[in-house]
């Protein structure tokens, strides 16, 4: 059916504010504040133990280091073993087989120089998987 308004009809429906995205708003506000209003915030108390000196000292005394070098010369070394620095990778290699037989339940960590090269990493690994380590940590430094 087709409505034909007078002006004055028409004049009054173009001042009259449409409400429906004003109401769209506040619907949406009311949910909003509807669900974070009644939540509830769980939360567990846990006690953290203190680190103490002794245990941190004993924990790196019981670990295996493997320290890998950036030799900035050709007679530095390039591998340390517990210690012991090494030039050779080999004689690395023996040191390292003969500590993780002696003591297979010790933690073996890496540790390495930014600009140590990569492959005496994956040299480090491999071997360690030859020698049936499953897992070793390596220290990150931001």
């Amino acid at each position: 059916m087709i409505d034909i308004l007078s002006e004055q009809d028409q004049e009054m429906d173009s001042l009259v504010p449409d409400l429906t995205p004003m109401l769209d708003v506040l619907f949406i506000l009311l949910v909003f504040l509807i669900l974070t209003a009644n939540s509830v915030n769980f939360s567990l108390e846990i006690s953290l133990p203190t680190p103490q000196e002794s245990v941190v000292q004993q924990a790196s005394q019981q670990a295996i280091t493997i320290t890998l070098h950036a030799p900035s010369r050709p007679e530095d070394a390039v591998w340390e073993v517990a210690g012991t620095p090494y030039h050779d990778w080999a004689d690395a290699r023996s040191s390292l087989q003969i500590l993780l037989r002696s003591s297979p339940e010790q933690q073996v960590v890496i540790a390495g120089d930014k600009a140590a090269p990569i492959e005496n990493l994956v040299q480090v690994l491999s071997f360690l998987e030859k020698q049936g380590r499953s897992a070793a940590e390596i220290l990150l430094e931001p």
